[in-house]
């Protein structure tokens, strides 16, 4: 099969291009930056850069199919937000390449975490207290709170507030209507990745994050898989009301005096779980490639627990931040911590990625402040904001002037 794998500036899109090769499959790899450690993989037949996925949107998905048809590619495999901007557009597919792709309606509603909660909520699954900032009373709420906008990634935009005052001065400048305030909950996170066709759950690894960088909470960068019967439940559920098809992540926070896990995120794409769930038995790169081809033979086992991967460059962050806080105990077994865990960007017969992911970190990390904050700067490019397609705008344009005439 020829295999184009998109949004490789992920290192589980790294993980799915050396999967894929190794199963014997020719692997293409695509990006909106040049900075990706995907398009450096010896394992690659060819790559290519396309436009921002959505700021130029329409210019993307010509591109997309431009490339698909010169390079015969037969399975398109998303990793990153540019399956939304794809599931957009899905009708220009048909016919052309293969793809499993989640609906776009439903993508809208899991990636809006306003949308996502109520509709968790209308399924009996826990979620923490949440309202709109505009509809916030002070006085049926206790501090400390979470302030998080509805439509973004990787933490970004996510502060915990310790009073009122601290609100007020905070939220003076933004939307409202675009803004939610969320009970806290102690940052004891657990994710999880899964794989689904048509409203039913194939595989689903769940794994909780030993690091997060920031330490305080927020991206894992050493994971370890667990068995947890409440959660495969809670993405079951979701996964058969929706009739879901395509990979699915979520991220839930853990309330040990209530023993109650707690849906803060969905992610209707894959994640940092894909090589987690290899280690535990679940080879989700090549389902997805049988699922395109001969759904109905596709069985995954159950995974296993006490397997797990680290990010290096994330590992670094995350000891460099928490050593230059003084926070000296957390620094106690760090290593020790890795022992029995792959690294899921390092492979010494494909070393360049590795380089490459570390300093577009490094980067990000550096010049990512001048560019709306580090999560923000490694993306750029490559994110869904529905707001800035081009198609979008030339509507809105179209129907500004029908009004002046």
């Amino acid at each position: 099969m020829r295999i184009l794998v998109t949004g490789a500036r992920m290192w589980y899109a790294l993980n799915s291009i050396r999967l894929l090769a190794r199963d014997g499959h020719e692997v293409f790899a695509a990006d909106s930056g040049k900075i990706s450690g995907g398009l450096y993989s010896r394992y690659l037949k060819g790559k290519f850069i396309y436009p921002p996925v959505s700021e130029k949107s329409d210019e993307f998905i010509d591109c997309l199919l431009a490339k698909i048809e010169e390079l015969k590619i037969d399975i398109l495999y998303p990793t990153f937000e540019e399956g939304f901007v794809i599931s957009r557009y899905i009708d220009r597919f048909r016919g052309h390449v293969k793809v499993i792709l989640p609906n776009h309606k439903n993508i809208e509603m899991l990636h809006d975490k306003w949308t996502m909660t109520k509709y968790a909520e209308s399924l009996e699954i826990p979620v923490p207290g949440t309202v709109l900032l505009k509809d916030f009373e002070a006085e049926k709420y206790s501090f400390p709170l979470i302030l998080k906008p509805r439509d973004q990634r990787s933490a970004q935009g996510i502060v915990k507030i310790d009073s009122l005052g601290e609100l007020k001065k905070l939220s003076g400048t933004l939307d409202g209507s675009r803004f939610m305030i969320q009970e806290f909950k102690k940052p004891y996170q657990i994710c999880t990745t899964g794989l689904a066709y048509e409203g039913k759950l194939l595989g689903n690894i769940i794994y909780y994050n030993i690091r997060e960088y920031p330490e305080s909470g927020g991206v894992g960068t050493c994971r370890l898989s667990i068995r947890n019967d409440r959660i495969d439940s809670y993405v079951e559920k979701i996964v058969a009301d929706l009739g879901y098809s395509g990979f699915i992540s979520m991220d839930f926070l853990y309330d040990d005096v209530e023993d109650r896990y707690y849906l803060v995120d969905v992610n209707p794409r894959m994640s940092p779980g894909l090589l987690v769930a290899y280690r535990s038995g679940l080879d989700f790169a090549k389902a997805y490639v049988e699922l395109n081809e001969r759904p109905e033979t596709v069985s995954l086992p159950s995974p296993e627990a006490g397997n797990g991967t680290f990010t290096t460059a994330l590992e670094i962050g995350w000891y460099t931040s928490t050593l230059f806080k003084g926070k000296f105990r957390k620094l106690k077994g760090f290593l020790r911590s890795r022992k029995h865990l792959k690294d899921d960007t390092w492979d010494i017969k494909d070393p360049m990625p590795f380089m490459v992911v570390l300093f577009a970190m490094a980067y990000s990390a550096i010049f990512g402040p001048f560019m709306g904050g580090q999560a923000k700067g490694f993306s750029l490019g490559a994110t869904y904001d529905s707001e800035k397609f081009a198609s979008k705008k030339t509507e809105e344009a179209h129907n500004e002037k029908k009004e002046v005439i």
